[in-house]
């Protein structure tokens, strides 16, 4: 970080805090001041001029909303919407949408404000709580004071250094979701526009066509059977309003990825979704298509067609030619062998008694291996056994184990529960994923004693009660071989 950048930043904080005007603040006021508290080095941008701190924030995507009208009064619902997507909270506050603020007029909020309220009064440290306003009342359309943007930004900074964030659900009974997310990005992103379901050849050439005459360098893909046209890296988020308004006149499906290496290495986000799944109410069964696990299809797709509450996708699979695939290692549902076991690699084995195993797997050729199992599922490494961090030789490559990357995991706690666990990854204003012995010590931290780790990358999905509770690294659903799931008792 530059020393004109820092007296720069220092210089905007001791305006904004020291000042005793108390009249209301302007949009300009409050984002000049929001990025000196986040701490963010844009002095060698070229997307911004030195001074123009707003115009930063808003073409560089930390802030998604279109501003207008800069010297306009800035009101209190947009302070709550800028801090959480300066966070890179946007999707925690979307999954958030009907959870309760605790104010007494919510209503008055759209969802995603709701969301973002949820966060901003429940994270640690809080940017907003109920005692900050009288009659617990948000009033969303206050325009806010220059005293007010001290103590907001005075909290944001706090929180750039040392967030965390922890909410747990109970959607339905037997189930319970823990939501989690630490620290912030700190880089300046780029971001990669992905439009989808173009249904031709010739219709996706001919929409790369008509983006290259408005300047944009794109090329094509093929995805799950149709046609997708992505952009190169883009610097200036203006460029993505853009090219959403023009895929939607076509009525084409849009992702949007960023791309961020954060500068404070010890500082990265990650965010982590768990679910404990009371055996009192719940079992749960390697799932897969209709058709079996040779035909890939995304967990929501497996998902609707079995008769479960929640999913988390499962083993390796490898895929042939024509788009078929097949489940690599051991793989056994209700006695029925599918696969039989991979040389040495984690597997965990249960049947309808309640009998668990957690090991690690010699090949064989014969199908009667652990006889009294009926459901065997193989992935790894193995990740705890007995409350320690397992120690097997499992022959996985270095990246698999040291790099960070999405995962998922399964496991048991001490008191008997299920779990499945799925951390996100490859974004570096959300998540920037996990290494095998950080999962583990995740893992062990909330309290489980026997953990198999599952297929990660762009495979990791979780899906609780129809919602998908994760953001899949790809940015849409992978096709995969096969699940577990959660089949309630009846």
């Amino acid at each position: 970080m530059s020393k004109n950048f820092k007296r720069s930043c220092i210089a905007i904080l001791i305006l904004l805090l020291s000042t005793g005007i108390s009249g209301a603040a302007t949009k300009y006021d409050f984002l000049t001041g929001l990025l000196a508290a986040r701490g963010i080095d844009w002095s060698s941008s070229p997307e911004a001029p030195y001074n123009d701190a707003p115009g930063f924030l808003l073409r560089t995507g930390y802030v998604s909303d279109t501003v207008t009208k800069l010297d306009s009064p800035v009101t209190r619902r947009d302070a709550l919407r800028w801090c959480i997507e300066s966070l890179g909270l946007t999707f925690e506050a979307g999954l958030l949408t009907d959870y309760p603020t605790g104010f007494k007029d919510e209503k008055n909020l759209t969802p995603f404000e709701r969301g973002c309220l949820v966060i901003a009064s429940r994270m640690n440290p809080a940017i907003f709580t109920l005692s900050d306003f009288k009659n617990e009342k948000f009033a969303g359309n206050t325009n806010i004071s220059l005293n007010e943007i001290r103590t907001i930004l005075q909290r944001l900074g706090r929180a750039s250094s040392n967030f965390s964030f922890d909410i747990i659900r109970n959607p339905i009974k037997g189930l319970r979701v823990h939501i989690h997310r630490e620290g912030v990005p700190s880089g300046i992103p780029s971001w990669r526009f992905y439009a989808d379901g173009i249904k031709s050849k010739a219709a996706a050439d001919y929409f790369k066509a008509s983006l290259r005459d408005e300047g944009y360098d794109v090329s094509i893909a093929g995805l799950n059977g149709s046609y997708s046209v992505r952009s190169q890296k883009l610097e200036n988020y203006d460029d993505i309003r853009r090219l959403e308004t023009i895929a939607g006149a076509r009525g084409l499906k849009t992702r949007i990825i960023p791309s961020m290496t954060n500068p404070k290495t010890r500082i990265v986000p990650v965010f982590w979704i768990m679910l404990v799944i009371d055996p009192s109410y719940f079992r749960i069964m390697p799932i897969a298509a209709s058709e079996g696990p040779t035909d890939l299809r995304t967990l929501s797709a497996i998902y609707s067609q079995n008769n479960v509450q929640a999913a988390i996708n499962a083993g390796f699979f490898g895929i042939l030619k024509g788009g078929k695939g097949y489940p690599i290692g051991a793989l056994r549902v209700r006695g029925r062998n599918f696969t039989l076991p991979f040389d040495m690699r984690g597997c965990m084995a249960w049947n309808d008694d309640d009998e668990v195993l957690f090991a690690v797997a010699e090949a064989t050729e014969e199908a009667n291996y652990w006889p009294d199992m009926n459901n065997v599922i193989q992935a790894g490494p193995m990740l705890i056994d007995n409350g320690r961090p397992a120690a097997y030789e499992e022959s996985f490559n270095t990246s698999l184990i040291s790099a960070r990357h999405p995962r998922s995991a399964v496991g048991l706690n001490a008191e008997g529960s299920w779990v499945f666990m799925a951390v996100d990854g490859r974004n570096g204003m959300h998540s920037s994923g996990a290494t095998i012995s950080e999962l583990t010590e995740i893992m062990r931290g909330q309290g489980l004693i026997y953990a198999l780790n599952l297929d990660g990358g762009g495979s990791t999905e979780i899906i609780i009660d129809g919602k998908i509770y994760n953001i899949p690294s790809d940015g849409y659903e992978r096709r995969i071989s096969y699940a577990l799931g959660a089949v309630p008792h009846y």
